[in-house]
Protein backbone atom coordinates (compact mmCIF):
# COMPACT_ATOMS: atom_id res chain seq x y z
CA UNK A 1 0.00 0.00 0.00
CA UNK A 2 1.40 3.69 -0.63
CA UNK A 3 0.45 6.90 -0.35
CA UNK A 4 -1.25 8.56 -3.53
CA UNK A 5 -2.74 11.62 -1.92
CA UNK A 6 -4.54 13.70 0.78
CA UNK A 7 -8.31 14.94 -0.33
CA UNK A 8 -9.35 18.34 0.70
CA UNK A 9 -13.04 19.65 0.28
CA UNK A 10 -13.46 23.15 -1.24
CA UNK A 11 -16.69 24.95 -1.74
CA UNK A 12 -14.66 26.82 -4.66
CA UNK A 13 -12.18 24.62 -6.64
CA UNK A 14 -10.87 27.56 -9.16
CA UNK A 15 -9.65 30.01 -5.89
CA UNK A 16 -8.67 27.34 -4.08
CA UNK A 17 -6.24 26.12 -7.26
CA UNK A 18 -5.00 29.60 -7.24
CA UNK A 19 -4.60 29.48 -3.42
CA UNK A 20 -2.30 26.08 -4.27
CA UNK A 21 -0.35 27.34 -6.74
CA UNK A 22 0.45 30.65 -4.60
CA UNK A 23 1.46 28.76 -1.41
CA UNK A 24 2.94 25.44 -2.83
CA UNK A 25 3.40 26.23 -6.42
CA UNK A 26 1.12 23.13 -6.85
CA UNK A 27 -0.49 23.17 -10.35
CA UNK A 28 -3.51 20.74 -11.60
CA UNK A 29 -2.34 17.58 -13.25
CA UNK A 30 -5.68 17.09 -14.72
CA UNK A 31 -9.02 18.59 -16.09
CA UNK A 32 -11.85 19.79 -13.29
CA UNK A 33 -14.17 16.48 -13.29
CA UNK A 34 -17.25 15.90 -12.30
CA UNK A 35 -17.97 12.57 -10.69
CA UNK A 36 -22.12 11.85 -11.05
CA UNK A 37 -21.31 8.14 -8.83
CA UNK A 38 -19.55 10.37 -5.95
CA UNK A 39 -21.76 13.48 -6.61
CA UNK A 40 -18.55 15.35 -6.66
CA UNK A 41 -16.17 17.80 -8.91
CA UNK A 42 -12.42 17.04 -8.29
CA UNK A 43 -9.44 17.92 -9.58
CA UNK A 44 -5.46 16.92 -8.58
CA UNK A 45 -2.55 19.20 -7.96
CA UNK A 46 0.64 18.40 -7.76
CA UNK A 47 4.48 20.16 -7.19
CA UNK A 48 5.84 20.70 -10.90
CA UNK A 49 7.50 17.40 -11.90
CA UNK A 50 6.16 15.30 -8.74
CA UNK A 51 5.75 11.59 -8.92
CA UNK A 52 3.84 11.43 -5.20
CA UNK A 53 2.89 14.00 -2.47
CA UNK A 54 -0.70 14.70 -4.75
CA UNK A 55 -3.41 17.03 -3.36
CA UNK A 56 -7.30 16.13 -4.61
CA UNK A 57 -9.68 19.41 -4.48
CA UNK A 58 -12.88 17.45 -4.09
CA UNK A 59 -16.26 19.69 -4.25
CA UNK A 60 -19.84 18.75 -3.98
CA UNK A 61 -21.76 18.90 -6.90
CA UNK A 62 -25.30 18.82 -4.94
CA UNK A 63 -26.68 19.40 -1.39
CA UNK A 64 -26.86 15.23 -0.64
CA UNK A 65 -22.93 15.11 -1.77
CA UNK A 66 -21.03 13.07 0.60
CA UNK A 67 -18.89 15.96 1.37
CA UNK A 68 -21.13 18.74 1.56
CA UNK A 69 -21.64 18.37 5.43
CA UNK A 70 -17.97 18.66 5.78
CA UNK A 71 -18.11 22.22 4.31
CA UNK A 72 -20.66 23.34 7.28
CA UNK A 73 -17.60 22.41 9.96
CA UNK A 74 -14.00 24.10 9.83
CA UNK A 75 -12.27 21.43 9.54
CA UNK A 76 -11.39 20.76 5.28
CA UNK A 77 -8.94 18.06 5.08
CA UNK A 78 -11.16 14.97 4.12
CA UNK A 79 -8.93 11.68 3.58
CA UNK A 80 -5.77 9.96 2.38
CA UNK A 81 -5.85 8.01 -0.62
CA UNK A 82 -3.62 5.06 -0.57
CA UNK A 83 -2.66 3.31 -3.64
CA UNK A 84 -3.75 -0.79 -3.69
CA UNK A 85 -2.91 -3.68 -5.80
CA UNK A 86 -6.06 -5.46 -5.17
CA UNK A 87 -9.00 -3.14 -4.30
CA UNK A 88 -11.26 -6.39 -3.07
CA UNK A 89 -8.61 -7.91 -0.99
CA UNK A 90 -8.06 -3.91 0.35
CA UNK A 91 -11.62 -3.83 1.33
CA UNK A 92 -12.05 -7.13 2.61
CA UNK A 93 -9.02 -6.47 5.17
CA UNK A 94 -10.14 -3.34 6.39
CA UNK A 95 -13.41 -4.52 6.93
CA UNK A 96 -12.11 -6.85 8.87
CA UNK A 97 -9.49 -5.18 10.86
CA UNK A 98 -12.49 -3.00 12.05
CA UNK A 99 -13.34 -0.21 9.31
CA UNK A 100 -16.58 0.43 8.05
CA UNK A 101 -16.78 0.37 4.23
CA UNK A 102 -18.13 3.51 3.68
CA UNK A 103 -18.70 2.86 -0.41
CA UNK A 104 -17.44 1.15 -3.26
CA UNK A 105 -15.52 -0.10 -4.78
CA UNK A 106 -17.22 1.99 -7.71
CA UNK A 107 -15.24 3.37 -10.77
CA UNK A 108 -13.95 7.34 -10.26
CA UNK A 109 -14.09 9.38 -13.53
CA UNK A 110 -10.91 10.95 -12.13
CA UNK A 111 -8.95 8.05 -12.68
CA UNK A 112 -10.46 6.83 -15.67
CA UNK A 113 -12.56 4.44 -13.74
CA UNK A 114 -10.26 2.26 -11.74
CA UNK A 115 -12.11 1.83 -8.92
CA UNK A 116 -12.29 3.69 -5.68
CA UNK A 117 -13.65 2.70 -2.26
CA UNK A 118 -14.33 4.24 0.73
CA UNK A 119 -13.59 3.28 4.38
CA UNK A 120 -14.13 4.69 8.03
CA UNK A 121 -11.39 3.38 10.38
CA UNK A 122 -11.54 2.39 13.69
CA UNK A 123 -8.99 5.64 14.77
CA UNK A 124 -12.24 8.06 13.58
CA UNK A 125 -10.31 9.05 10.16
CA UNK A 126 -11.48 8.67 6.53
CA UNK A 127 -9.49 6.44 4.21
CA UNK A 128 -9.99 6.15 0.34
CA UNK A 129 -8.26 3.11 -1.45
CA UNK A 130 -7.65 3.59 -4.84
CA UNK A 131 -6.98 0.49 -7.39
CA UNK A 132 -3.38 0.03 -9.15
Amino acid sequence: MKLHHVGIVTEDIASTIRHHKDLFDFVPITEIVDDPIQKVSVVMLAAPGAESGFIELISPLSNDSPVSQILKGKARLYHLCFLVEDIEKAVQNFRSHGAIIISGPVPAELYGGKRIAFAYTPDKYVVELLEK
